[in-house]
C-alpha cells in the first residue's frame, strides 16, 4: 500500500500516526472533543464515566505529544485524522481500527 490509497469504500487509506491507530471509542471522544464538549456532556452521551472520557484524552494527549484538548484538536487536524470538509467535526475513516 502507498503513502495514500484507496480501501473498498473509497477513503484515503494512510497508515496510523506513529503505527497508532483509533478505537471506535477514542474516535467519538476526539469528535466530541473538537466540537468543543465537556467531558460530563461527553460521558452522558457515550454512557461512560467522566473519568473514561478523561483517560481516553489522556491517552490521546499522550500519542499525539498534545499538552491540553485545544493542542490535541489542533495536532489531530494537521495529521489528517480528523477531516477538515465537515462540521461538527469527523474522524477520518483510516484512522479508525
Amino acid at each position: 500500500m502507498g503513502a495514500m490509497d484507496n480501501d473498498q469504500n473509497g477513503c484515503e487509506v494512510s497508515p496510523p500516526v506513529g503505527g497508532w491507530g483509533l478505537s471506535s471509542v477514542q474516535a467519538r471522544i476526539l469528535e466530541g472533543v473538537a466540537a468543543g464538549f465537556s467531558s460530563g456532556r461527553l460521558s452522558r452521551e457515550l454512557h461512560l464515566s467522566s473519568k473514561t472520557i478523561d483517560y481516553h484524552v489522556r491517552v490521546m494527549s499522550d500519542k499525539l505529544q498534545a499538552p491540553n484538548r485545544v493542542s490535541l484538536v489542533s495536532r489531530a487536524f494537521v495529521l489528517q485524522i480528523l477531516r477538515t470538509d465537515s462540521w461538527p467535526p469527523r474522524i477520518a475513516c483510516e484512522t479508525v481500527d
